[in-house]
């Protein structure tokens, strides 16, 4: 027994332990499974995205495709999505039949225990030469896929790393870069269309909700005093727990941050009996080296619908910390809209709603859905203004609106104790009145509102509207009829201005959708039907976040599983990763509510008498359309 091979493990012929030594699993993989994956890798499209597998002069190596599927059984057999547990997956977990699906040799690799010197010699080169010939595939797929290849088993000087980190941000080399995360979206939508078809998401509403959040990698950070690049180039520092001091109260009590939500214990107001701060502490700032992903979950703004559609992930999108979240967050939403999947609501962190409007809200006009937003504290009041309206918490109201209602929302963020919180959650509620009215909805978000004032339905009585009100006859069986007496009235201020805006002149004016796109939304902040839409889809969020970070078998969290260097490969490493997970979902989901699978043809081998496989699995061949999967029996 050496030191290098303290457990005498199968050599090859030079007398060195394989690197990494196979370890068999102790069990075959289902044909079924098999099976079943192969159909949905293959009519998710993402193998027609592939480069072409033509190898250099040599050994014939593995089919890219092949490969890839392999790294998905893997990490479905609970090992990784390394490519060392791929190679073993393909070659020692697989059945005759379903060797001949995937293309791979049908070679006996195991080691029998009475096997001689000899045999031992020539079954390890064997179990050498299939490995190198997985990852020589593996290799020259990422490669081909790399918009700047490069050896990413040696840290570049930094100069180098700036100039290929410049690369994959070139305008040359988009095509490329949207391949590469087009593969890894229909490799994540796979299992979740079928499911889609099958009718799984019958309930679901077509909210969506997006959020930002770290993924470690397996290497360290540059090293700028040696003049050292990291070996994941395009990753970055990623900040958690924020920059900004906290606001400070002139007695010295730090304001307690309140998000507006309704539920968990965070949300609720500090009490009077909080000690004040005798200086001002600054946040807890950590830094980590790591990528950044944006993930798209399905969510429902209003109703009670947990657990009703499966607790999948719609699209994924790996970028650089801190750059672009805003046209990420849309490329991570853009493939499940494309689809007919998103409808209505739009959710995001408040990282990637602080995005430039022409990056996010102004593409969400064009796409058709409605954004719910939480904005910073010193913009959760008076956000801007159009022809004489002012925009507060998203919504136009009279530029007249008494100063306490345009300070509500401040006036709710500040709030110690229940009393003050209900008091500021009244004044909000109360702004409604001096709301104007939206008479007509146009294309790309325009609308066309009218002053409160006016009309048979006026909310308040203005100095500058004097109407004089025809006498009606009231039914007071018609309690909805107002009068001018029970509205709220606009007094005429002690400095008038001689000219009015256009919104007390005329009848009413057109907003374009673009004005001030950043800060409107459906809902205005901090109402009933804002708070419902807000917490919902930021729950379904943060729990999707959770599954992904969390679990035994599927977890994003942990570098160990995805140990191949660079984006190319984190991408589609996390991309079989989620794909597995969104797989477990549906099949956890379904158990849950009692739903049998659908019955369809088998394909796996048939048997003789002696339970020896027959004839191969049959293989069909690629639809040039996708299909759409047969009724539930």
């Amino acid at each position: 027994m050496s030191r290098k091979n303290p457990e005498k493990k199968p050599c090859r012929r030079t007398g060195l332990a394989l690197r990494p030594a196979p370890q068999a699993p102790g069990r075959t993989l289902n044909d079924r499974v098999v099976n079943e994956v192969f159909d949905l890798v293959r009519h998710s499209g993402a193998l027609e995205r592939l480069p072409s597998d033509d190898h250099k002069p040599g050994p014939k190596g593995i089919p890219f495709r092949t490969v890839l599927i392999g790294l998905i059984l893997s990490q479905y057999m609970g090992k990784s999505a390394n490519i060392d547990d791929a190679w073993e997956t393909l070659f020692f977990a697989l059945s005759p039949g379903a060797k001949d699906l995937l293309d791979v040799p049908d070679i006996d690799l195991g080691i029998p225990e009475d096997a001689t010197r000899e045999e031992v010699d020539r079954i390890a080169h064997q179990q050498y030469a299939m490995s190198k010939r997985v990852y020589r595939s593996w290799a020259s797929m990422t490669k081909r896929l790399d918009p700047a290849p490069h050896d990413r088993r040696k840290r570049l000087p930094l100069s180098e790393a700036k100039k290929i980190r410049r690369k994959w941000n070139a305008r040359a080399n988009e095509n490329t870069v949207r391949n590469l995360e087009a593969i890894a979206q229909d490799l994540i939508l796979a299992p979740v269309m079928a499911s889609y078809h099958s009718g799984d998401f019958t309930r679901w509403p077509g909210h969506i909700a997006v959020d930002d959040t770290p993924v470690p990698v397996w290497g360290k950070a540059p090293d700028y005093r040696r003049d050292r690049a990291s070996l994941e180039i395009t990753a970055g520092m990623y900040v958690k727990g924020g920059t900004q001091k906290p606001p400070v109260h002139p007695a010295g009590a730090a304001i307690p941050t309140n998000t507006g939500t309704r539920r968990g214990a965070a949300n609720k107001p500090a009490t009077r009996e909080t000690k004040p701060a005798q200086q001002e502490t600054k946040v807890s700032e950590k830094r980590e080296f790591r990528y950044a992903m944006v993930a798209a979950f399905p969510g429902h703004g209003h109703g009670d619908l947990a657990g009703a559609y499966p607790a999948v992930c719609l699209g994924m999108i790996l970028h650089t910390p801190g750059t672009e979240p805003g046209p990420a967050a849309l490329r991570a939403i853009q493939p499940a809209f494309e689809r007919g999947m998103i409808n209505n609501l739009f959710c995001a962190d408040r990282g990637i709603s602080q995005a430039k409007p022409r990056n996010l809200h102004l593409q969400l006009l064009k796409l058709g859905l409605n954004a719910v937003k939480h904005n910073n504290d010193d913009k959760v009041d008076r956000q801007g203004d159009f022809r004489g309206m002012q925009l507060v918490g998203g919504e136009f109201y009279c530029p007249l609106m008494p100063a306490p209602l345009v300070t509500a929302g401040t006036t709710y963020i500040k709030s110690r104790t229940d009393e003050e919180r209900a008091h500021a959650l009244n004044l909000i509620y109360s702004r409604r009145d001096y709301q104007t009215k939206v008479k007509e909805y146009g294309l790309a978000g325009d609308q066309r509102r009218q002053c409160p004032a006016l009309g048979p339905h006026a909310t308040v009585t203005c100095y500058r509207r004097p109407q004089p009100r025809p006498s009606a006859i009231v039914d007071l069986d018609a309690p909805t009829i107002r009068t001018a007496a029970a509205l709220p009235t606009v007094p005429k201020p002690k400095r008038d201005i001689s000219n009015y805006p256009d919104i007390c002149a005329g009848k009413s004016i057109t907003v374009p959708g673009k004005v001030l796109a950043k800060w409107r939304q459906k809902y205005p902040l901090f109402t009933a039907r804002w708070q419902e839409a807000w917490s919902g889809l930021r729950s379904q969020n943060e729990g999707g976040n959770g599954n992904l970070k969390k679990s035994a078998l599927d977890s994003i969290d942990n570098p160990q599983f995805r140990l191949p260097h660079g984006r190319v490969a984190q991408t589609l490493l996390n991309a079989v990763i989620i794909f597995v997970a969104n797989l477990r979902a549906i099949k956890r989901f379904r158990r849950d509510q009692g739903i049998r699978p659908r019955k369809t043809s088998t394909h796996g081998p048939a048997t003789d008498d002696a339970g020896r496989p027959s004839d191969p699995l049959e293989v069909q061949s690629l639809p040039t359309e996708p299909l759409e999967p047969p009724p539930r029996e």
